[in-house]
């Protein structure tokens, strides 16, 4: 969670501009107009929180998503682009349940942002139906790609129901992810033998509203979990209690707090994931 600016700071052109700048890229455009009506929502007393908490969203742009996937690519042990260079056999997989999902984003972006998009590359990048075929052991990799971990539900049932099946020969298995609650990562290392790497952790100070974040008084807490719950009566601290403020250009995870991303007839978020 990124520093807010002091109590008070007017909203000015100097600051909306900023948002417009660093907010850039997001799937639905971050114009003046909608930081104008996303503010409006809140009372008038509130307008500067709600600004404040504006300025605490750690947003990665889709260039940060492709350097971070890259990147951490580069550092796992064993890989290099040169085969001859390379320990075993290497196999991409998008972690997705269902055709369409973030998984398949970020396998592409990735593939992208570390230049193998060449065709002699074409058979590391396969689908999981795939997987049980290739007869992957031990010696060998399995790279699943993904862009957020939250809870680690998502993973850690994947895992138990399909995963684990396609992959027999017991080869070395990581989740390549763009950022991670750490307490999804551990839960993920408890429960599967998928070995987690990502650049950011988010841990509990990243949690708005849990002790550990001191960013905000319990007052100003106290007031933004009442907007929480307007924009989603169910799970108003994000899914999972995460109460992240954290936002990915290509979509906003739902463990982040409502206020950011619902859109209904009741709050209309900056960052929707529709």
């Amino acid at each position: 969670m990124r520093q807010p600016s002091a109590p008070g700071t007017p909203v000015d052109a100097e600051r909306l501009a900023h948002w417009i700048n660093r907010f850039g890229g997001y799937r639905r455009n971050v114009t003046r107009a909608r930081i104008q009506t996303w503010l409006d929502q809140f009372d008038a007393g509130d307008r500067d929180l709600a600004a404040r908490l504006l300025d605490a969203v750690e947003f990665v742009s889709n260039q940060q998503v492709e350097a971070n996937l890259a990147n951490t690519l580069r550092a796992l042990p064993g890989w290099d682009p040169v085969r001859r260079r390379r320990e075993g056999e290497w196999r991409f997989v998008a972690f997705s349940r269902a055709a369409g999902e973030s998984g398949d984003t970020m396998l592409h972006k990735l593939r992208s942002a570390a230049r193998l998009s060449q065709s002699h590359f074409n058979r590391m990048f396969i689908n999981k139906r795939d997987l049980l075929r290739e007869n992957l052991g031990p010696d060998d990799s399995v790279v699943f790609v993904d862009d957020f971990a939250g809870t680690g539900e998502q993973v850690c049932t994947g895992w138990k129901e399909i995963m684990q099946e396609l992959l027999p020969g017991g080869p070395r298995v990581y989740l390549v992810l763009v950022a991670a609650n750490m307490h999804a990562i551990h839960r993920i290392h408890n429960e599967t033998p998928i070995i987690v790497r990502t650049p950011r952790e988010l841990d509990d100070g990243d949690n708005l509203f849990v002790d550990d974040c001191t960013v905000f008084s319990q007052g100003e807490k106290d007031s933004l979990f009442r907007y929480c719950r307007k924009a989603n009566r169910k799970s108003p601290k994000g899914y999972g209690d995460c109460g992240f403020v954290f936002v990915l250009a290509h979509k906003a995870p739902n463990n982040s707090i409502p206020i950011l991303h619902a859109a209904h007839n009741r709050w209309d978020g900056l960052f929707p994931r529709l």
